[in-house]
């Protein structure tokens, strides 16, 4: 456990320096390795040649002469020299000529024949025989040996077996040498390695280091950029990134201070005059009900202005922390005409004045993609702005059409209309054109919070308006089953 601990504090360039040295290592071991199998067949090889010339050498002088040589023979020197033996039987297994190198014993060569039984009359008898068929360990150390067999006929008629012996210490002794001069050169290879590494990998990070103290010096509000012009292509791209996250920290931050004074802003006003009227109760309107009336009346009205803004806040701040909000079953044709219905006869009580149409031209099957609550609150947003802005005798129109993937559902009226400068703000939170903010009426959050909840339900909300002619509320919702309407505003 402490030692994950401090892996987990170990920094970027100690970690790349530790892997790419273990990985080095493996890579030089696995090299050394393979290269010693190599090495070590390949020497192998050789001595087989050898001994196969040995062989064809001893067979071409002939067996029967080679019975008759004396033990002093250039042959017994050769032995000597090479470590080898070289033993001619006959078929009982009778040695008619034997010499060997001084590591052998008599007994370990008995040993040995005893391994390499007498070819089988037929035609493989004079075939070459290869065999690993002992080994074993004395004072000067262990031993293996290679065997090369071969049957042999004499001029009387009868056979016997020509068999070399050959050491491979010499063979074990040159790849331990080698062995070690390979490990010797791999920890050499493997310390210039790893201080190269180094090296490079405190040059590698010098940009990263550079823009991680440019970053640590930047400030969120109004902040500076990091304009480091000759960083690596992935670190101007982190650069650009940091950049970029720092514009939208200082469009989010101004965002923040605006919401905040309009929020300030908004309470202010209410506060004031709830404190005015409480100050009036307290001096003289004990007992003077021409002044605790009115003053208890515009308290009650302040306080539920207030209860609203907060509840406003309280649904944008909500939204804000979601980026889809449930379909559930969507809305359909009937459920469509008994809300429009609802909204027509709530809307004439208030003003019967005005002449309000409804129409809903859905599918049998289309379902519009929202919940029937939630574009009521949408619906009665709009048309209360409908009718606060419409003149006696004007007319407001709810409709809702299916247009393939897509339902459009507007609220027109024939009112005052929004002019020309105000029209892209509308949907700004707290933002209230001049006609509102001589009412009163209203904190500017109506239209952003309608635009909220169309937009969560994958749909889209924009205005056309003209002064003196009117205004179009005009939502774009998929149906259920549907994708997202894509695309920018319908005109």
């Amino acid at each position: 456990m402490r030692w994950g601990k401090r892996a987990l504090r170990r920094s970027i360039e100690g970690t790349l320096l530790i892997w790419s040295t273990v990985w080095c290592a493996v890579v030089l071991f696995l090299f050394t390795a393979v290269f010693m199998v190599s090495y070590e067949a390949t020497s192998l090889v050789g001595q087989k040649r050898i001994m196969e010339l040995e062989m064809a050498t001893l067979l071409g002088q002939g067996a029967d002469r080679l019975a008759e040589e004396a033990v002093t023979t250039t042959w017994d020197r050769y032995a000597a020299a090479t470590d080898s033996v070289i033993r001619l039987t006959d078929a009982q297994g009778d040695v008619l000529f034997q010499i060997m190198g001084p590591v052998f014993t008599a007994a370990v060569v008995d040993d040995i024949a005893a391994r390499v039984p007498m070819p089988a009359q037929g035609p493989n008898f004079t075939k070459p025989h290869w065999s690993n068929p002992y080994a074993w360990r004395d004072a000067t150390g262990y031993h293996r040996v290679l065997a090369l067999t071969e049957g042999v006929r004499f001029e009387n008629g009868s056979y016997g077996q020509l068999s070399i012996f050959a050491l491979l210490d010499p063979i074990r002794q040159a790849g331990l040498h080698m062995l070690e001069v390979f490990l010797v050169l791999d920890a050499a290879v493997i310390a210039l390695f790893a201080v190269g590494m180094r090296v490079l990998i405190e040059r590698g990070f010098r940009p990263l280091a550079r823009l991680m103290g440019g970053i640590q010096q930047v400030e969120w509000r109004k902040a500076g950029r990091l304009t480091f012009p000759d960083l690596p292509p992935e670190l101007m791209q982190l650069q650009e990134s940091v950049n970029q996250m720092l514009d939208r920290i200082d469009v989010a931050m101004d965002e923040q201070r605006r919401f905040v004074a309009d929020a300030s802003h908004e309470l202010r006003t209410p506060l004031a005059i709830i404190a005015g009227h409480a100050n009036l109760l307290r001096r003289w309107g004990k007992d003077n009900p021409h002044v605790w009336e009115p003053a208890v009346r515009n308290i009650v009205l302040e306080v539920g202005r207030l209860q609203r803004l907060v509840d406003e806040l309280l649904a944008l701040s909500n939204l804000d922390q979601v980026d889809e909000l449930p379909v559930g079953g969507g809305i359909g044709q009937e459920e469509m005409d008994e809300l429009f219905a609802r909204l027509r006869d709530d809307a004439l009580v208030l003003r019967p004045d005005l002449e309000i149409e409804v129409s809903v031209h859905l599918t049998r099957g289309g379902r519009v993609a929202i919940q029937p609550d939630r574009l009521r609150q949408v619906l009665v947003g709009l048309v209360d702005n409908a009718m606060r802005h419409t003149p006696e005798g004007g007319w407001i129109r709810l409709m809702a059409r299916e247009e393939a993937t897509t339902a459009r559902i507007s609220v027109s009226d024939n009112g005052e209309g929004i002019p020309e400068d105000v029209l892209p703000h509308v949907f700004e939170r707290f933002y209230r054109g001049e006609a509102a903010r001589r009412e009163g009426q209203g904190a500017g959050l109506g239209l952003a919070i309608s635009k909220q909840v169309i937009e969560r339900y994958g749909g889209q909300i924009y205005v056309r308006s003209a002064v003196g002619k009117g205004t179009t509320v005009v939502m774009v919702l998929p149906l259920v089953g549907q994708e997202r309407v894509l695309g920018g505003r319908d005109t």
